[in-house]
């Protein structure tokens, strides 16, 4: 039985997080590529009241499962389309998730402290922040892999057979909100956990890894798991046959491992960039913390197995993304929990871990500040003054917890109001840049019944502000072909065809981002347009 003050404090959590993630979310645009696709995605299935197969501009579409598009389809039904609805049903995952580590940290280590703070560190650390901002499915699956991680682990160190039940209904939903990467990924790592737990085993190995596999193939758990994911995959296989094979699993799921979307990126060390900026401005926490970790405890074993299988797996994935691993910080944050409240009980011990609470928690607070502060005069359309509010009440804060003498449950909140206040004030400064990758930006040039086309890419967002459907003009790009047309399903045409109609398009819109901007102007159509406007991102021509 969950106890009424335990109730409270996941309450209170869960508004915390809901609170402060929402503030200012009605003043951030909806930005290109990967926003707009979900938002438009959801506008155009309510358009045709399609609730089982994906759409975006008219068309059916496989790239995703639906369970991201059906809560902002139902979002837009209680409470109308606009950005903040837009951004409502991540805002909301955000708070479940931090109010459910809270949980599931207290079932694991039996300590309010940690869960506690663990839930406060999950809210404030900078990749989660940002995803739970984002209009995307990463945090949904997020909390998803949460509860498998969880439910797992609770089941297999205790054979507690319900809670592998919950972990299956986990990954179910997993499947419906990312595909089949949310049941493979979670089932190999949790396979060669029970690996190593019957290794370790005094007793027979068999005997020990067949007992860990009576817990882990969950019958029960299965079919749960089965009910949750497969109406939807027998549901879009009975209406669109192979074309759903092939586009969903095939381009979507196996050719996006094997051929990048995005070759730049695609390095081997991608995510060691990536994981120690996401954990910010707690990495220097987990850090201390792996450097004393008892590797033999089973929580250690399977965590690190979590951690580096999820990192090594889309590391070796063709296409990558700085959203992949969010489910990759789930033990990281626990063990950075476990870290800060040693640091916090030993603070006032001796001048030592004094000096160690100033390294590793202090010191990266104020430089995480200083950073955002310091970026803000390097773009012009940024104000500095909400981050040197916000810096104030940093280093205010940082004075009082160092002149306190003894510790009190109030000592974490002079950490986390003011990191909440930095991500307040980073979120009113944003917007401008959040602007200028979206097709809003281009909103005022164009004209109603005059077409549009934009040269080089796609401003999907364009179509959710205005309700008109620009076109495409294709550009030489040394991207995979499967890609270009396996995603470029909006109305597209090339150059030469663009140039060869230029004489029955009169006054009509070309946009040309700063990317395409010299091979533009050494086509034909430049010499039969004129520039109307310029944005931060791009400038826009009008034929005649």
């Amino acid at each position: 039985m969950i106890n009424v003050n335990h109730l409270v404090r996941m309450f209170c959590l869960f508004l915390f997080t809901v609170v402060g993630y929402g503030f200012y979310n009605a003043y951030l645009p909806i930005t290109d590529p990967v926003e707009s696709n979900y938002v438009l995605s959801a506008v155009t299935m309510l358009k045709h009241n399609s609730w089982i197969s994906p759409m975006i501009y008219d068309n059916v579409w496989y790239d995703k499962p639906p369970l991201t598009y059906w809560v902002l389809m139902i979002t837009y039904k209680l409470f109308g389309i606009s950005d903040f609805t837009s951004r409502i049903p991540n805002t909301l995952i955000a708070g479940i998730s931090v109010s459910f580590i809270y949980h599931i940290v207290y079932r694991i280590k039996q300590s309010i402290p940690i869960a506690i703070t663990s839930a406060i560190l999950l809210m404030s650390t900078l990749q989660f922040w940002y995803i739970s901002h984002a209009v995307i499915t990463d945090g949904f699956l997020f909390f998803f892999s949460l509860a498998t991680f969880g439910y797992a682990y609770l089941a297999l160190e205790y054979h507690d057979r319900s809670a592998m039940v919950k972990a299956y209904a986990a990954t179910g939903f997993a499947i419906i909100t990312k595909g089949p990467i949310g049941l493979l990924l979670p089932g190999l790592i949790l396979l060669l956990f029970t690996f190593v737990k019957a290794l370790q085993s005094k007793d027979s190995k068999c005997k020990a890894l067949l007992q860990e596999w009576r817990i882990l193939f969950n019958p029960l758990g299965i079919l749960v798991c089965l009910l949750i994911a497969s109406p939807w995959y027998i549901a879009m296989y009975n209406m669109h046959g192979i074309d759903f094979i092939l586009g969903f699993l095939g381009l979507h799921n196996v050719d996006r491992a094997l051929v990048s979307e995005h070759p730049k990126f695609d390095v081997w060390y991608y995510y060691l960039i990536i994981v120690p900026i996401a954990l910010l401005p707690w990495t220097p926490l987990l850090i201390s913390k792996l450097r004393k970790l008892d590797w033999h405890h089973n929580f250690n074993q399977l965590s690190a197995l979590w951690f580096f299988i999820i990192i090594l797996f889309y590391s070796l994935v063709a296409t990558k993304y700085l959203t992949y691993t969010l489910p990759a910080i789930i033990p990281c944050i626990i063990w950075t929990g476990e870290q800060l409240v040693s640091v916090l009980h030993n603070r006032f011990s001796d001048c030592k871990n004094s000096f160690a609470f100033i390294k590793l928690v202090l010191t990266p607070y104020i430089i995480f500040n200083l950073i955002f502060l310091i970026a803000t005069f390097f773009d012009s359309s940024l104000t500095p003054t909400p981050l040197i509010i916000s810096s104030i009440l940093c280093l205010g804060s940082c004075i009082i917890i160092t002149r306190r003498k003894t510790i009190t449950k109030s000592t974490i909140m002079y950490l986390i109001l003011p990191i909440l206040c930095i991500y307040s004030a980073i979120t009113i400064t944003v917007p401008p840049i959040l602007t200028s990758q979206s097709g809003i930006q281009f909103k005022p040039y164009l004209q109603k019944d005059i077409p549009t086309y934009i040269y080089g890419t796609y401003y999907t967002s364009l179509i959710y502000y205005t309700d008109t459907i620009p076109t495409q003009v294709f550009v030489d790009t040394k991207d995979d072909p499967r890609w270009t047309k396996g995603k470029n399903l909006m109305p597209t045409i090339t150059k030469q065809e663009l140039l060869n109609n230029s004489k029955n398009l009169n006054k009509a819109i070309v946009i040309v981002p700063n990317k395409y901007d010299r091979d533009f102007i050494t086509t034909e159509i430049y010499q039969q347009s004129k520039k109307i406007g310029q944005t931060k991102s791009g400038k826009i021509y009008q034929l005649h």
